[in-house]
């Protein structure tokens, strides 16, 4: 009854702590690819208060006297019984010996959130200081719960927050950048310190390769040893998927990952409002592999909006839009879900691939390094929605290796003769096409035809031109599923409606 449902069943196991959680899915409908999934966000709440709504969404929770650990984590993987551990933010598993991702550190006696320099997987953080109480959590949908048990109301903030921490949220805060803050029981109180550690961004103000085909090479070659890192990582036989249009960098990936003998599979996204098939076709006939197109409809893509908005937290009307693509492709299931997928999305923030035109040098520095700084507070590049989905996602331009090559390269050799990615394409020429190299790039995934179709039909529907004011609508209809503990995508044309509904009638 309840695999034909679709109900989640909760089980007490053996250990009265722990609970599973079983989800069953309907029938796949028949334009899926791989098995049919319902995404389950994964999160991971500590604090020092009691949270009776949430320990039912737990599939494990630990009472360590003062300290509450409330954790929803990926299929297989369960915390440690005994502190201390450290939980990766981005995997919610334990952390990989790198030590570069943002972590959770859990310990008897308190918790240290360290936030890394890219800053893609959010930490949230709410304080009571005159009660005494606090919680770290890793979805901002989680405030509902959070906030009455340490004495605070829920309130909705619209617009854009008011400084680089805030939320939709009132008294949610994001942990910002390359920071780290430890809360901690001393003396029968609960202290808090905080310190910021360097932010490596700012050592990139002045680039010195300014070689564009040894700049290109060097990125090229960071890119292969990234792919191959995600590869040695993954296992054996793992097939990998692109999404793939006729720009440089879904090229460069693809091109990469073939080239070291992936089993690579591209797909390519076509819309009512434009497509790119015929040049990503183009190149998949000179690597000699097939192509999958992708052909959304403008009622798919319009569905996505409040699921989009949900696994961001956010509703910038840009960052939303960009964001689309890959909602919907995630959300029909159009990718294998066993593939692993490798994008192309950050090339065009290290790259100044979306720069406006400069007077000077240090313009375009500035303008690159304020796009990066933006994204590691939009939350486009996390890894939210793919755990929710049980797939695995990797961005090989948005690793520090790959961004150290392209921050350190002038702006001479990324923008020259009128083009943009210069040194990319220039180093790209040599293994592929002129045609495929220096091809101007349709913007279908970052706005062009698809932001305006998507803006043309809110506008049509609600009757104004105040987009993100849908956005928001939407994000607000999340919160208050979520305050009943409904955490999770449900019809999306119900929250789509409702949210038109209230922007029609301001």
């Amino acid at each position: 009854l309840a695999a034909a449902s679709g109900a989640l069943v909760y089980c007490c196991g053996p250990e009265p702590l722990m609970a599973a959680v079983l989800a069953a899915a309907p029938p796949p409908p028949p334009h899926r690819k791989g098995p049919n999934m319902t995404p389950v966000s994964k999160w991971c709440v500590v604090t020092n208060a009691s949270l009776p709504d949430l320990g039912h969404l737990a599939t494990q929770t630990a009472d360590l006297g003062d300290l509450k650990v409330h954790y929803r984590g990926p299929e297989g993987v369960r915390l440690p019984e005994n502190p201390p551990f450290t939980v990766d933010v981005a995997t919610l598993a334990p952390p990989s010996p790198d030590g570069a991702a943002s972590t959770l550190r859990i310990e008897p006696d308190g918790v240290t959130a360290r936030v890394s320099a890219l800053n893609e997987n959010p930490v949230y953080y709410a304080v009571n200081r005159s009660r005494g109480l606090f919680a770290y959590f890793t979805d901002l949908l989680l405030a509902p719960l959070v906030l009455p048990a340490l004495g605070l109301a829920v309130r909705f903030q619209g617009g854009a927050p008011a400084h680089e921490s805030g939320t939709l949220v009132a008294d949610v805060s994001r942990l910002r950048h390359a920071t780290v803050r430890r809360t901690r029981r001393t003396g029968g109180r609960w202290l808090t310190e905080a310190g910021d550690e360097h932010d490596v961004l700012g050592d990139f103000r002045t680039p010195h390769r300014d070689d564009a085909l040894a700049a290109g090479e060097a990125q090229l070659e960071a890119l292969a040893s990234e792919i191959a890192r995600v590869d040695a990582a993954a296992p054996e036989g793992t097939g990998y998927a692109t999404l793939l249009s006729g720009g440089i960098d879904s090229g460069t990936v693809t091109y990469l990952a073939a080239r070291a003998g992936l089993p690579v599979t591209p797909y390519s996204v076509a819309s009512p409002w434009g497509d790119e098939l015929d040049d990503a076709a183009e190149l998949c006939a000179e690597l000699g592999i097939g192509l999958e197109p992708v052909h959304l409809t403008e009622d798919q893509i319009i569905a996505s909006i409040p699921e989009t908005v949900r696994w961001l937290g956010l509703a910038d009307a840009e960052v939303v839009e960009v964001a689309l693509t890959a909602t919907t492709v995630q959300r029909l299931g159009a990718v294998p879900a066993d593939e692993v997928l490798l994008t192309g999305y950050g090339s065009d923030l290290v790259n100044a691939g979306l720069y406006r035109p400069f007077d000077h040098r240090d313009d375009l520095i500035e303008q690159v390094l304020s796009a990066v700084d933006r994204t590691r507070r939009s939350n486009e590049l996390s890894n939210r929605m793919p755990l929710a989905y049980g797939t695995t996602t990797h961005h090989p331009f948005w690793s520090w290796p790959v961004m150290r090559v392209a921050l350190e390269t002038t702006p001479e050799c990324k923008v020259r003769e009128g083009r943009e990615k210069y040194h990319l394409r220039t180093a790209m020429g040599r293994r592929v096409s002129e045609p495929i190299a220096w091809r101007k790039k349709i913007a279908v995934h970052h706005g062009g035809g698809l932001q305006d179709g998507v803006a043309r039909r809110l506008e049509k529907e609600t009757g104004v031109q105040d987009r993100q004011a849908v956005y928001l609508a939407c994000f607000a209809g999340l919160l208050d599923r979520a305050a009943r503990g409904e955490l999770d995508p449900a019809d999306p044309w119900e929250l789509l409606e409702h949210a038109l509904r209230g922007v029609r009638s301001r």
